[in-house]
């Protein structure tokens, strides 16, 4: 099996502000709109969230955070994030009032449990969708090299075996599960914790890489790409199959918000080809 091996996750404005995008959606100028007369909520009406793409670190401050943004629509509006899976699982079609905010990935083992739809797929740079790149030290020049090594991941160990089985798709199973990942709180710790030595390897996204560019040009060009997964959408916007006045609401919310950009998905045809 996989070994999980926790870092201490340092908590950092960057990284609640990266949070409170729900991972995956661009800043835009919504202009007078977005303060047009609010959807009213005549019952309670919630955001649920959880992510594991990436480790959260302080879910206190990140639902108090969005909560004080919702209010400026109304009463009633709240978000809950979860940070365990089966407990977020636990709420789906139990409460009628809702729309949850998950990962394509997540989606994609729910989908045939419950009656739930895409509605809104999140928006980065202008792409609705992401691969993840396992990038290495230079010195280490094929995938067979990381047996028995460190991988550093900021998703969850489920998430991150899944897309390492893509990577490491043809070789032997026994290389997969002989690597030991490393949990950190963000991508771009996972590539610098290949640059300190604490891991051989790390797994992220190509718009990390990108960052990592940016900011440190020498760090960058010390590593080496052995592999990337397949594409798969950004964070989905995803309702119950009930569509209540409640529901719609929230939808007209998060599609008004002013730092997030969303583009419709044809949502009645979204099929697993995007990932």
């Amino acid at each position: 099996m996989l070994d999980a091996i926790f870092l201490r996750a340092k908590k950092t404005r960057a990284s609640l502000r990266w949070l409170l995008l729900a991972a995956a959606w661009v800043s835009v100028i919504g202009g007078d709109s977005l303060w047009a007369a609010p959807p009213a909520c005549a019952s309670q009406c919630t955001i649920y969230f959880y992510n594991p793409e990436t480790n959260i670190n302080n879910y206190v401050s990140l639902k108090a955070s969005f909560d004080t943004y919702l209010s400026q629509f109304g009463e009633g509006y709240r978000f809950q994030p979860f940070d365990e899976k089966d407990i977020f699982e636990s709420v789906i079609g139990s409460d009628e009032n809702s729309i949850f905010l998950i990962s394509s990935w997540h989606y994609r083992l729910l989908k045939h449990k419950y009656p739930l739809h895409p509605m809104l797929v999140g928006v980065s740079g202008g792409v609705a969708s992401q691969k993840k790149i396992l990038s290495a030290s230079q010195k280490i020049t094929d995938l067979e090299h990381l047996r028995g090594k460190n991988i550093a991941v900021a998703g969850s160990k489920a998430y991150s075996k899944n897309v390492l089985e893509q990577i490491f798709a043809g070789k032997p199973p026994d290389l997969l599960e002989s690597l030991r990942l490393i949990l950190v709180p963000k991508d771009i710790d996972a590539l610098m914790a290949v640059g300190y030595g604490m891991a051989a390897a790390a797994l992220t996204t190509e718009k990390s890489l990108d960052d990592l560019r940016a900011i440190n040009r020498k760090q960058y060009d010390l590593l080496e790409p052995l592999g990337a997964s397949r594409a798969s959408l950004l964070t989905l916007v995803v309702t119950p199959h009930q569509r209540t006045p409640a529901v719609d609401a929230l939808l007209d919310v998060v599609d008004r918000m002013q730092a997030l950009a969303a583009t419709r998905c044809t949502c009645w045809g979204w099929t697993d080809g995007n990932g």
